[in-house]
C-alpha cells in the first residue's frame, strides 16, 4: 500500500478528467478544476484568497465544461485554458483577465499544451469534432487537421526516438493515430473507444479504453494489457518506486489508484480513495522542489505521493529486493501448479487406456486439429473453419479470442452434435488484420476428458469480402486511380494475402482483375491494374470511399511508399457532400441570426428590469406588475429560443463532422506529402469559401488554380 504524503480535502466536486496544475503567478502552484454549474475552482495553498479562509476562489464560465489544462504559451508563468463544447478561453489567472477567446465550431473535447510540428512555440493543441486545432499565445491558429473521428485523447511521446515528439491522438473510431505535424505515420487499432493516453518512457505509451482496459506500447507493439470490470478514470506515468523506470498509474471508478511495471503491468503499489478518481496529475504541489504524483477524487479527495528515495532508505531497497524475491517464488509456484494439473492428466488418460469400458473415449496420440478461413456468402460471414485430422476425435468446443472482431473480444461455441469439423462464423466491425487465438476443446464421442489445442491464424485485412467473377454485379459508379513503379506479380501478391484467395482473377504478368462483393454492406469492389508506359496504373473502383481509402493505405504501407498522388471520381459521395456543405451554410445562417435576435432581447430586458425597478421605487405597483409580466414572457421567449439554439448548434456540429470526415477520407486517398497537401488545401478552401476549388482538390488532389 502507498502511504500519501500529504492529504487534503476541499470541498467542492471535481469534474471527471478536468483538473490541471501550473503556476499562473510564475512562482506557486495552484490546483485549478472544474465544478458543476459551469465554474471553475482554484486551490493556492500558497497563497491567501481574498477574504477567503480555505484558499479557494472561482472563476464563472457560465457553460459546460469539457476541458481545464494549465500551459506555459508564453513567458515563465502557466495560463489556464477552459474549453467547452463551442469555444476556448485563454485566462491569466494572476492578472484576472482573457488573453484570448476563441470559437472553436468542432467543439472542445481535450486540451494539451506543448511544442509540435513546424512551429517554435508551444501550441495549445484542441482536439474536437473529428479535427485538431493549434493556437499560440494571441489565439492565432498555426495548426489544423483531420481525423478519422470524435478526439477523446491525446498526448506527446516520442515513438520514433528522434528526439521530436509526435502527437498521439485516440478518437471514437478505436484508432491511436500518430501524427508527426500534418502527417499520420502509423495507426494502431484497439477495440473500444480511448480514454486517456500517457507518454510513459522512450517510445513507452501507455492507453485506457472506455470496456475498462489499460495497457502499454513500446512504439507500435504492444507490451501488455489488463482488463477491469470497474471503468478507467485517468493514467499517468512516473517513477514511484525509484528505480529509475517510470511506472503507468491509473485510477479507477471505485476509487482504486494503481501503480504498474511498465515492462509486465504487474502491480507494485495500490491505494485507495472514498471516491472515483477525477484526475492524476505530476507538479511540485507542495512547492519544496519535489515533483509529486497528485490524486484527486471526484468528491474533492486530493492526495499526493513521493516517490522511494532508495539513497536514503537501504531498508526499502531491501524490502524492494525481497519483493522481487517473493515474485520469482511465486512464478514458480505457479509453473509447479500448472505441471501438477498435467501430470494428473496423463495419469487420467493412462487410467483411462486400461479401462476397456473407457476405450472409445480417447483420441489417437497423432491427433492435430486444422484450420482455415473460407467465404460464407449467404450468411454474410467469413467462417474459420476448424477440422480434426481422424475420426475418433470429434470437436466438443472452441474458444476463439480476437480484437475488434466479438463484441466482448472473445466467443465460446459448442456444437449440439458433435463432429470432427466445426465452423465459426466471423463478422468483423472493421477491415483489420487480426491473429486469432484459437483453443479448441476435442475429445472422443463419449469423452468426459478432453484435450485442449491451442492454435493461431492470421484472418486477412478483407477476409470478410468475397471473391466474385467479372460481370456477377454491377459495375460501382465511382473510382480512384493512381499509379505506381511495381511489378504485376508483386500487386497480385499483394490482393491473394489481403483477400486469401489462392490465386488472383486473371494473368501474373501483364494485367491484374479482381472483383469482389463486401459481405458487410454487399458493395461491389474492383481492383484493376494494367502497364502503362513504366509503370502501372491502378483502378479501384467501389462506391464506398473509407473501403477505397483503406486499400490505398494498404497497398502503399505493402509496397513502401512514401508519397502517392490519386485523381478521385466519387459522384454519389460528392453530391452528398454538396448537402452538407449547404446544410452548413444553412445552420450558419441560422446561428447568426439567432444571436442578432438574442442580443436584442438582452437590451429589451435591460430597459425593463430598468422601468420596473424605477415604478417600484415611486410606489407604482401597477407599472411595476406590468414590466414585470413583460420580463416574464420575454423569458419564456428566451429559454424557448435557446431550445432552438441548442438544436440549431448540435446539427451544425454533424454537418461539420460530415465536413471533417469528407477531408479526412479525401487525404486518405493519397499517401506522405500528397495526403498532407490535400488536407491544407481543403482547409483553406473552406475559409475562403471557395467551393469550386474545394471539389477540384478533392478530385484532383491539387490546390486552387
Amino acid at each position: 500500500m502507498l502511504v500519501p504524503a500529504f492529504q487534503l480535502h476541499l470541498a467542492e466536486k471535481i469534474q471527471r478528467a478536468q483538473a490541471a496544475i501550473g503556476r499562473f503567478d510564475g512562482k506557486v502552484p495552484a490546483l485549478a478544476c472544474a465544478t458543476v454549474g459551469g465554474k471553475v475552482f482554484l486551490h493556492q495553498p500558497h497563497q491567501q484568497a481574498a477574504g477567503n479562509d480555505n484558499q479557494i476562489s472561482y472563476l464563472n464560465i457560465n457553460k459546460q465544461i469539457s476541458a481545464v489544462v494549465a500551459g506555459r504559451l508564453q513567458g515563465n508563468k502557466d495560463v489556464l485554458l477552459v474549453g467547452t463544447p463551442s469555444n476556448l478561453q485563454c485566462y491569466d489567472v494572476d492578472l484576472n483577465r482573457d488573453l484570448f477567446y476563441k470559437d472553436v465550431q468542432d467543439g472542445v473535447n481535450v486540451c494539451i499544451v506543448g511544442q509540435f510540428g513546424t512551429v517554435d512555440t508551444p501550441l495549445a493543441l484542441v482536439g474536437g469534432n473529428c479535427s485538431i486545432q493549434g493556437f499560440n499565445a494571441d489565439g492565432s491558429e498555426k495548426f489544423w487537421t483531420v481525423t478519422g473521428d470524435n478526439v477523446s485523447a491525446m498526448a506527446f511521446c516520442d515513438v520514433d526516438q528522434d528526439g521530436r515528439h509526435e502527437l498521439l491522438v485516440g478518437s471514437d473510431d478505436f484508432d491511436v493515430r500518430i501524427f508527426c505535424g500534418e502527417d499520420v505515420i502509423a495507426e494502431v487499432p484497439e477495440a473500444d473507444q480511448f480514454v486517456a493516453l500517457a507518454a510513459v518512457a522512450g517510445p513507452q505509451f501507455g492507453y485506457a479504453l472506455v470496456n475498462g482496459t489499460i495497457g502499454l506500447y513500446n512504439r507500435l507493439d504492444r507490451v501488455w494489457r489488463v482488463k477491469s470490470k470497474h471503468s478507467v478514470c485517468a493514467i499517468a506515468s512516473y517513477d514511484l518506486d525509484g528505480d529509475g523506470v517510470p511506472e503507468l498509474i491509473s485510477g479507477w471508478s471505485n476509487g482504486r489508484m494503481e501503480v504498474r511495471r511498465a515492462d509486465t503491468g504487474e502491480v507494485v503499489y495500490r491505494d485507495h480513495l472514498s471516491s472515483p478518481v477525477a484526475a492524476i496529475l505530476r507538479a511540485d504541489y507542495r512547492n519544496d522542489g519535489l515533483e509529486q504524483v497528485v490524486v484527486c477524487g471526484v468528491e474533492g479527495e486530493v492526495r499526493g505521493y513521493l516517490p522511494l528515495d532508495l539513497d536514503a532508505a537501504p531498508g526499502v531497497a531491501a524490502e524492494v529486493d525481497f519483493s522481487e524475491q517473493q515474485s520469482a517464488v511465486a512464478e514458480l509456484a505457479q509453473r509447479k501448479q500448472e505441471l501438477m494439473y498435467e501430470l494428473a492428466s496423463y495419469t487420467n488418460t493412462r487410467h483411462a487406456k486400461d479401462a476397456p469400458a473407457e476405450r472409445n473415449s480417447l483420441i489417437p496420440s497423432d491427433t492435430r486439429v486444422d484450420s482455415y478461413i473460407a467465404i460464407n456468402k449467404e450468411a454474410a460471414s467469413c467462417d474459420l473453419v476448424l477440422r480434426t485430422s481422424n475420426d475418433a476425435a470429434v470437436i466438443r468446443g472452441v474458444v476463439v479470442f480476437g480484437e475488434q472482431i466479438f463484441d466482448e473480444e472473445s466467443l465460446f461455441m459448442y456444437p449440439k452434435k458433435p463432429d470432427t469439423s466445426l465452423a465459426v462464423p466471423l463478422k468483423p466491425r472493421k477491415d483489420v488484420a487480426v491473429v486469432l487465438m484459437i483453443k479448441v476443446l476435442v475429445g472422443g464421442r463419449t469423452a468426459n476428458v478432453f484435450h485442449v489445442f491451442e492454435l493461431e491464424i492470421e484472418l486477412p485485412k478483407f477476409a470478410l469480402y468475397a471473391a466474385v467473377e467479372r460481370g456477377a454485379l454491377p459495375e460501382p459508379a465511382s473510382s480512384v486511380t493512381f499509379s505506381v513503379s511495381e511489378r504485376i506479380p508483386r500487386l497480385c501478391a499483394w490482393v491473394e494475402s489481403r483477400f486469401a484467395l489462392k490465386s488472383t482473377a486473371a494473368g501474373r504478368n501483364d494485367t491484374l482483375e479482381a472483383y469482389f462483393l463486401c459481405l458487410r454492406d454487399r458493395m461491389p469492389l474492383g481492383i484493376k491494374a494494367v502497364p502503362a508506359g513504366g509503370s502501372v496504373q491502378i483502378t479501384v473502383r467501389t462506391d464506398n470511399m473509407d473501403m477505397a481509402g483503406e486499400l490505398v493505405g494498404d497497398l502503399a504501407a505493402y509496397l513502401g511508399l512514401t508519397d502517392l498522388s490519386s485523381n478521385v471520381d466519387f459522384p454519389l459521395a460528392m453530391k452528398s457532400f454538396k448537402e452538407v456543405l449547404n446544410a452548413v451554410d444553412e445552420h450558419n445562417i441560422t446561428r447568426l441570426r439567432m444571436n442578432a435576435d438574442m442580443a436584442d432581447s438582452s437590451n429589451v430586458i435591460k430597459q425593463l428590469i430598468i422601468k420596473a425597478e424605477d415604478a417600484r421605487i415611486l410606489g407604482d405597483m401597477r407599472a411595476m406588475r406590468k414590466y414585470y409580466r413583460q420580463l416574464a414572457n420575454l423569458n419564456r421567449d428566451l429559454i424557448a429560443e435557446h431550445d432552438k439554439r441548442a438544436t440549431n448548434h448540435v446539427a451544425l456540429l454533424e454537418a461539420l463532422r460530415e465536413v471533417n470526415q469528407m477531408i479526412q477520407r479525401a487525404a486518405r486517398l493519397r499517401v506522405g506529402a500528397s495526403k498532407a497537401k490535400v488536407v491544407t488545401a481543403c482547409r483553406a478552401a473552406i475559409k475562403n469559401n471557395n467551393m469550386a476549388a474545394l471539389f477540384k482538390i478533392i478530385r484532383d488532389g491539387d490546390g486552387p488554380v
